[in-house]
Parts: C-alpha cells; structure tokens; sequence
C-alpha cells in the first residue's frame, strides 16, 4: 500500500511542476528536486529488508562477503546516478544528463573490477 502513496504523492508534484512550467521554472526546480529526493529516500528506506535477504542468500551459499559489499555498493551508483541524471533531464541539460550517466557506468565498473577479476581468474582455472 505505501507504493499508492508514493505513487500518488509522485503524481501530484508533476502536476504542480507541469503548471509552473511557464511562470516559476526556479520554484519547479526545487519542487521536482525536492519531491524526487522525497520519493528516493521512501524507497531508499525500504531497501533494509532487500539487503537483508540477499545478505541471508550470500551467506547461506558460502559466498565471499566482499561480493555483498560490491553488489550493494553497485546498486547505490545506479540509483544515485539515476536520480542525478533525472534532475538534469528536468532542468533541460541533456548533455549534463548523459555525462552523469557515464560516470555513473565508469564508477560502477570501477567498483566490479574485483569481481571481474575474480571470475577471470575461475575462468582461467576451468580452462586449465
């Protein structure tokens, strides 16, 4: 049921952005900052019981707990980098948008390089 309100609340703040579109494209920027930071951190808040069960799958499978810290570190640029890249959509910088995203896949290469290299050593070793 909270996803209703999230939903709603998310609809609401659009349409008081599209009727300042013209008139407070300042105040709209604040009001679709503010209103995504809201909805982020609503669903950022959910996300215990997620890391929980797949903390709880690790574990039960005798996986390495540096790849938790890899996998959930991963998810945090995406979703940071979303957002980022949504705001800047919205203010009308596409560029800005599009260059956020490719840091935010550079930082995410960035932080699986362990696990690249993990599993290219496993490869190597089934091929020996």
């Amino acid at each position: 049921m909270e996803i209703l309100v999230v939903c709603a609340f998310a609809v609401v703040a659009a349409m008081l952005c599209k009727t300042l579109e013209v008139s407070a494209r300042e105040i709209r920027l604040i009001l679709i900052i503010g209103a995504s930071a809201a909805v982020f951190l609503k669903a950022a808040g959910s996300l215990g019981s997620i890391i929980a069960e797949i903390r709880s799958m690790f574990s039960d499978g005798g996986i390495d707990s540096d790849y938790i810290r890899i996998l959930l570190k991963s998810l945090g640029i995406c979703y940071i980098t979303n957002f980022a890249s949504g705001v800047c959509r919205d203010s009308g910088e596409q560029t800005l948008a599009e260059h956020t995203l490719l840091a935010g896949k550079v930082a995410l290469l960035i932080t699986a390089l362990p696990m690249i290299e993990a599993l290219t050593e496993i490869i190597k070793t089934l091929l020996i």
